[in-house]
C-alpha cells in the first residue's frame, strides 16, 4: 500500500495569559511653602506611568512611577497644583511564559480619594489596576493532501491570513518645548495629554519602519496672574522595529500606546519658566500577516481500506478591509448645576474601547473621561468629571458574523464651548486605526489512519442502482457506497455535487 499525506503551516495569534491585579496607594501629601493653602480641592488625579516592562522566565516585573496631581483653590482665591510621584513596582509570575512571548503591561486608576486634613496637608487613598497581557504566534501544521490507497479526499479552498510577525518594543523620545511670549510662563502644571499616531508603516525585510508623531497638550498655571494656559506641540517619531520573517507583501497592523509622559519646567536665559522638557515612553505593538492559499480536508474515505479520520476546530481568519480615519463624538452636558462663564480647560483620559461586527459594519465602542475647568458667573474655579461614551461604525468589504481586530482609538483633540447658561458642548476627535480579519469556526480532518488490515476490494459492487432525493449530496452518496464522486458524476453525466432532482443513479464500483 502506498498512502503519502502532507501538510502546510501557519500562524496564529495565540493570548498565553491575560491577568489583572490590584495596587493600592496610601499617600500624605504636605504642600511645600512655596505652594498657597488649600481653601477647596477641585481635583485629585492618579496617573500611572508605565516606565520600564521586564520579560524574564516566568516572571513579569513592571516599574510605575505613579504621579498624584492636586488641583485646587488656594486661599487666595487662585487656581493651584500640587503634584508628587511614587514609585511601584509590580512582580507577576506565571509558568505560562516563554522566551518568545510578547508581554505588554498596562495600568488603569479605579478610584482616587483625597481629604484635607488641613489646609496644608492631603491624605490619598488609591486603587489601580495592573493588566498584563501575554501574547505569541503559535505555528500549526495542517493537513492539505492525502493520497493513495484509494483515498478521496473531500476539500474546502480560502485564503487564511497567517500571522508572520508579532512584536512590542517600547522607546522613548523627548524635546525641550519653548512657550512663545504671547502666554505666561509656568508657575504649576495640572494637567498632560498625549496621544501617539502612526501615520506610516512600511514593512521590509525583517523590519517595519514607523513614522508618526507624539502630540502632547499641556496645560498650566501662568505665574502671577494664576490662570490657566495651554501649549501643544508634536514629537516626530520614527523608529525601526526588528521582526524576523516579514516582508513587503504582508498585511501589518501599528498599534502606539503612551505608557509614560512627563513634563518638567525649566528657566530659559531670562530665568523665567519658559521651557518644558518632555519624555514620552510610546509602546509600538506590531502584528504582521501574509494571505496564505489554504485548502483544508473537511472529509476523507478510502475506497480499498478502512480509514479513521480525525477532525479538528479551527478559527479561520481572512483580511476583510482596514481603517485609519476619525470622527467626532458631540456630547451635551445639561442642567449642570452652575451658572458657567466661560471654560478654562479640558482634556480626556482613560478610553477604552472594543470592535465588533455585525452585518457589513464593524462598529468601534467605548468610553473615556471627560475633565472640564470652568469658571462660574461670580468668578470662582470649578470643575465637571464625567465618563463618555461614543459609538462610530465602518462599512465593512465583506459581511462578518465575527471579527478580529488588530488596533486602537485614541483621543486625538477635544473642545468644550459654554452654549447655555448651565450648558455645555464637549466635542471629541477620536481616531481610529485598525486591521480586521474576519472569523469563522471550521471543522477539518487532521489525521487520517489508514488500516491495512481492512481491505474493502472483495465488498465492492460492479453496479448499484440507487434512488436519490433532490438537494443530496454526491459524495455523500460514494462514500456510501464506496466508490468516487467522479465515477458516479460520469455514469450519470452530472456535473454539479448536488442533486437537482430526484430520480435514479447508476453507481458503479470503484
Amino acid at each position: 500500500m502506498k498512502f503519502t499525506n502532507d501538510t502546510q503551516r501557519i500562524g496564529f495569534c495565540e493570548t498565553v495569559f491575560e491577568t489583572t491585579a490590584e495596587q493600592s496607594l496610601d499617600a500624605d501629601i504636605s504642600l511645600p511653602d512655596y505652594c498657597p493653602e488649600i481653601q477647596r480641592i477641585l481635583k485629585c488625579s492618579l496617573i500611572p506611568n508605565v516606565t520600564a516592562v521586564q520579560n524574564s522566565t516566568e516572571r513579569i516585573t513592571a516599574d510605575v512611577n505613579a504621579v498624584v496631581r492636586l488641583i485646587y483653590v488656594g486661599d487666595n482665591g487662585k487656581t493651584a497644583a500640587y503634584e508628587q510621584s511614587y514609585p511601584i513596582q509590580k512582580l507577576l509570575e506565571s509558568g505560562r511564559l516563554t522566551p518568545d512571548s510578547v508581554v505588554s503591561v498596562r495600568v488603569n486608576t479605579d478610584y482616587v480619594n483625597c481629604r484635607a486634613v488641613n489646609s496644608r496637608r492631603v491624605d490619598i487613598r488609591a486603587m489601580m489596576t495592573f493588566i498584563f497581557k501575554a501574547q505569541k504566534k503559535r505555528d500549526e501544521d495542517v493537513l492539505c493532501y492525502a493520497e493513495g490507497a484509494g483515498m478521496q479526499t473531500m476539500k474546502e479552498d480560502c485564503v487564511f491570513a497567517s500571522l508572520v510577525g508579532l512584536n512590542e518594543r517600547a522607546f522613548m523620545i523627548g524635546e525641550v518645548v519653548e512657550i512663545t511670549d504671547n502666554k505666561l510662563p509656568i508657575s504649576q502644571i495640572i494637567d498632560i495629554s498625549v496621544c501617539a499616531i502612526a501615520d506610516e508603516v512600511k514593512i521590509i525585510n525583517n523590519k517595519a519602519l514607523i513614522k508618526g508623531e507624539c502630540i502632547v497638550k499641556i496645560y498650566y498655571i501662568g505665574e502671577e496672574i494664576g490662570s490657566i494656559e495651554s501649549i501643544e506641540h508634536s514629537m516626530p517619531i520614527s523608529q525601526i522595529v526588528d521582526m524576523e520573517g516579514i516582508d513587503e507583501n504582508c498585511l501589518s497592523s501599528i498599534k502606539l500606546s503612551v505608557t509614560s509622559c512627563d513634563a518638567s519646567p525649566k528657566t530659559d536665559t531670562s530665568g523665567e519658566m519658559r521651557l518644558i522638557e518632555v519624555n514620552a515612553r510610546v509602546s509600538a505593538f506590531i502584528a504582521a500577516f501574509n494571505e496564505t492559499p489554504l485548502s483544508l480536508i473537511s472529509d476523507a474515505y478510502s475506497t480499498e481500506y478502512d480509514v479513521k479520520n480525525t477532525a479538528k476546530s479551527m478559527e479561520l481568519l481572512k483580511y476583510n478591509d482596514s481603517c485609519n480615519t476619525s470622527f467626532t463624538n458631540k456630547v451635551v452636558l445639561e442642567s449642570i448645576g452652575v451658572s458657567v462663564d466661560c471654560v478654562l480647560a479640558v482634556w480626556c483620559s482613560d478610553i477604552s474601547y472594543a470592535f465588533t461586527a455585525k452585518e457589513d459594519k464593524c462598529n468601534v465602542s467605548g468610553s473615556y473621561r471627560a475633565t472640564v475647568i470652568y469658571k462660574d458667573k461670580e468668578g470662582q474655579p470649578g470643575i465637571i468629571q464625567k465618563p463618555v461614551d461614543f459609538e462610530f461604525s465602518i462599512r465593512l468589504k465583506e459581511s462578518a458574523e465575527r471579527i478580529v481586530s488588530f488596533g486602537s482609538a485614541v483621543v486625538s483633540a477635544c473642545s468644550c464651548a459654554v452654549t447655555g447658561d448651565s450648558r455645555l458642548e464637549l466635542k471629541t476627535e477620536i481616531l481610529v486605526n485598525v486591521l480586521i480579519l474576519s472569523s469563522t469556526i471550521k471543522k477539518y480532518v487532521n489525521s487520517i489512519e489508514v488500516s491495512q488490515e481492512n481491505s474493502k476490494r472483495e465488498k465492492s459492487c460492479a453496479l448499484t442502482i440507487y434512488f436519490c432525493e433532490k438537494g443530496e449530496s454526491i459524495w455523500n452518496i460514494a462514500k456510501h457506497y464506496n466508490t468516487t464522486v467522479d465515477a458516479v458524476m460520469c455514469e450519470n453525466d452530472i456535473v454539479t455535487d448536488c442533486i437537482e432532482k430526484s430520480g435514479m443513479l447508476l453507481i458503479p464500483g470503484a
